[in-house]
């Protein structure tokens, strides 16, 4: 009761506390380079739309304007001889300042010939492929996300979420093990808290703190040579570098836990941004009534950046976290589980980075990265207190990553490079098997593993013609597990239809992955296979305003060389392998998977006040088993639907909506009777996947207003999660307390609410 008269007392603070705006102004900050070599360039014309306001970038490209009216401005940034950018919503805070990095493209075409039209959608010939991107601003206003980068991406039709109390991805059909990420050009080798040995995420929260974050790049529609070891997506994230000029800072306090971000320059060539953050999710937990577990969580993310002289830029990053989830005796006896205990996380990762400008015509980035995890499960008997599962994962990775940029001519870019990962782990695995296995009681192994792996690829980047854009990649691969080449061609043609409005995008694209760590050290034959994965896409892009467009895409992948179990075997799970860990002895690479669907995404920008995006789609995604019995993958919801919007008529509040409206989960029904019998869970094998969960919906409310002091803003946010209280069914489960088959349920309605301080 006392919590909900908190919520109350704050939803009333929003509406009714009233603050005198002392200071109304805010700065704009960037810096203007050249796209081909990364070189500043001076003399840039800045100036902000219907405004007199104006400057022009120094030596070093900066630019800074300040004392500017808050609000939001259309941005125009010229060069002699690049094409001019146009940026739109640029909002203007007061007390604060946003930093945009602008990268200028050349032009061949004579300036007076140039006709700029304001678009909410820049398309940059820097990226050949197409991606999805998000800055720090759309990461903030985002309602039911908690600025968690999952679930950001989670509104996309092309990804299918599992809740809010998870973290998963699943990108076009394909499983949460599918997807990579990259921080400024650094393997990060999980961006989640309470990751299991599987891929899967076990909680809320994710491990990334967004305000460190200036863009995300995600692709789902095939990406470039120069990712690799994935199936399904790449994000490719910037962490924004720190305040050149002044210290300044930021600090949340929220009803899920509390952070503060510092950041400002060492000298005049050393920057540095750091945060800190640390849950207090138990006591949520209990407010909620969400027994049988008590997650925490904390993290330390920093960022130094050093630039020596125009043509050399060193940049240090660590990112450390840790997570708990327990779960005792007594709250999983009160939620009918037949297992207790705890799964506990730890992941660091440093990384360096060193960016070489050579010439007016080629630049490199490299990188060296250290990451290491231990991730231990360890689950108990309600009943008998012994061992059914105990998974002891500790991993350490070395990775060395080049990429160089070389533009050949006017039309032709050349991009290319290396990529060496060298890979650590070391298993204390036992797994418990049902009683009713007359074939074997247990799984247990104490395995280390080695496996390097040595890329080398390549992409050419053509402007055949002004409207015609063709990108060729090869990646090759090769493992010491292995031991064979592995190709990836990939292939991308942007043509555009009519000019500045319509754009058609054919992709094709092989890729590899490799077989999960913890099946290689169980692998007594050694027969197992990298995964491959075959993906056509067809892609239409068409602007129905300069702040709407829409996008209509169609795609089939084709998996081979996935593991799974050799035989049919009545005990034995015959779920998809690479979606979620099984753990049989005698996994073989045999197993094909197919996904195919239609998307459409309708995306809406910042103009007269409003913002949203409406995205859905319809798709399948199966596999073929033992028996040659084509079956749902775990994650098969067969449709998604999104509607995501805002509205900002002033600057100093801001109310936005998320409704979320997917396809029932696949699951096998329980055999109640023989779970009576035998004093355990016992499926019906024989009918896997064939069930589905009702359908997943949920409404999710967020509203923030900003008081502005006189050196400081306080931005107070209240957000209702699951609003009218959905009773979102995750699983069902055999309770052997109750004897009876029971479920599990997503949250009920969540409040969050919170006070954060620009400072």
């Amino acid at each position: 009761m006392r919590l909900n008269q908190y919520y109350i007392l704050l939803f009333l603070i929003f509406i009714n506390v009233s603050w005198a705006q002392i200071n109304s102004t805010g700065a704009i900050k960037g810096r203007v380079i050249n796209a081909d070599n990364q070189l500043p360039l001076a003399g840039a014309n800045i100036s902000l739309k219907s405004s007199p306001i104006g400057t022009i970038s120094d030596e070093q490209g900066f630019f800074n304007i300040e004392n500017i009216p808050s609000g939001n401005y259309t941005i125009k940034i010229s060069y002699i001889g690049f094409k001019t950018e146009i940026r739109v919503d640029v909002w203007i805070r007061p007390n604060a300042y946003d930093f945009l990095n602008i990268q200028l493209e050349s032009s061949i075409i004579k300036i007076d010939e140039v006709s700029v039209e304001e678009s909410y959608f820049n398309k940059s010939m820097i990226n050949e492929y197409q991606s999805v991107s998000f800055n720090r601003d759309d990461m903030r206003r985002l309602p039911g996300s908690g600025q968690e980068i999952t679930r950001i991406i989670n509104t996309l039709p092309s990804v299918a979420s599992v809740g809010e109390n998870r973290q998963d991805m699943m990108v076009r059909g394909g499983g949460p093990t599918e997807n990579g990420f990259i921080i400024d050009n650094i393997l990060i080798p999980s961006i989640s808290h309470f990751q299991q040995p599987d891929g899967r995420s076990n909680g809320p929260v994710g491990l990334i703190n967004t305000d460190m974050v200036e863009n995300l790049e995600f692709y789902s529609n095939g990406f470039s040579a120069k990712y690799g070891n994935k199936l399904s997506s790449y994000g490719d994230i910037s962490y924004r570098s720190g305040n050149r000029e002044k210290s300044e800072g930021y600090a949340l306090l929220g009803m899920g836990g509390a952070g503060a971000l510092i950041e400002g320059p060492i000298n005049n060539k050393l920057t540095y941004i750091a945060s800190y953050r640390r849950s207090y999710l138990d006591v949520i937990a209990d407010a909620i009534n969400a027994s049988g577990g008590m997650p925490s969580y904390d993290d330390f993310q920093a960022k130094l950046d050093f630039k020596s002289n125009v043509y050399n830029t060193f940049s240090f990053l660590t990112i450390i976290g840790g997570s708990l989830y327990q779960r005792d005796k007594k709250g999983a006896k009160e939620v009918g589980e037949d297992r207790y205990g705890e799964l506990k996380n730890n992941q660091t990762t440093i990384g360096f980075n060193y960016k070489r400008i050579w010439n007016k015509k080629s630049y490199s980035n490299t990188s060296f990265s250290y990451s290491q995890q231990s991730s231990t499960a360890n689950f108990l008997n309600n009943i008998s207190d012994s061992t059914v599962f105990k998974n002891i994962e500790k991993t350490k990775v070395k990775n060395v990553r080049q990429i160089n940029h070389l533009k050949l001519n006017q039309n032709l870019n050349l991009e290319f490079g290396f990529d060496f990962q060298n890979t650590s782990i070391g298993y204390n695995y036992f797994r418990k098997l049902p009683e009713s296995n007359p074939f074997l009681k247990e799984i247990a192994f104490y395995e280390d593993v080695l496996i390097n792996n040595y890329a080398a690829f390549i992409t050419i980047k053509n402007n055949i013609s002004k409207r015609l854009i063709l990108s060729a990649g090869l990646r090759l691969d090769q493992n010491d597990y292995e031991k064979i080449n592995l190709y990836s061609p990939r292939l991308n043609i942007d043509y555009e239809v009519v000019r500045g409005k319509t754009n058609l995008i054919l992709n094709i694209g092989k890729y590899h992955q490799n077989p999960p760590g913890i099946y290689v050290a169980n692998d007594i034959s050694k027969v197992l296979k990298s995964v491959k994965a075959i993906q056509y896409s067809l892609n239409l892009e068409q602007m129905i305003t300069p702040s709407t467009k829409l996008t209509i895409s169609g795609y089939q992948k084709n998996y081979e060389d996935s593991p799974i179990l050799p035989n049919s075997n009545l005990f034995q799970d015959p779920t998809f392998l690479f979606d979620e860990l099984r753990m049989y002895n005698g996994i073989v690479s045999n197993g094909t998977a197919l996904a195919e669907g239609v998307e459409v995404l309708v995306q809406k920008k910042r103009a007269e006040n409003f913002y949203g995006l409406i995205g859905g789609s319809i798709f399948n995604s199966t596999f073929t088993d033992y028996d040659g019995i084509k079956r749902s993958r775990n994650h098969n919801y067969g449709y998604i639907f999104n509607i995501v919007g805002g509205y900002r008529p002033k600057d100093n509040w801001e109310l936005s909506i998320r409704w979320s409206y997917f396809g029932g989960k696949p699951y096998t029904p329980i055999n109640l009777e023989s779970s009576i019998r035998g004093d355990e869970q016992i499926l019906y094998l024989d009918q896997f996947n064939q069930e589905k969960t009702p359908a997943y919906h949920s409404l999710f409310v967020r509203y923030e207003k900003r008081y502005n002091l006189k050196k400081s803003n306080l931005i107070v946010f209240f957000e209702i999660w699951n609003t009218y209280n959905r009773e979102n069914i995750e699983t069902y489960f055999y309770s052997r307390g109750n004897q009876q088959i029971e479920k599990i349920v997503y949250f009920s309605t969540i409040p969050v609410g919170g006070f954060g301080l620009e400072f």
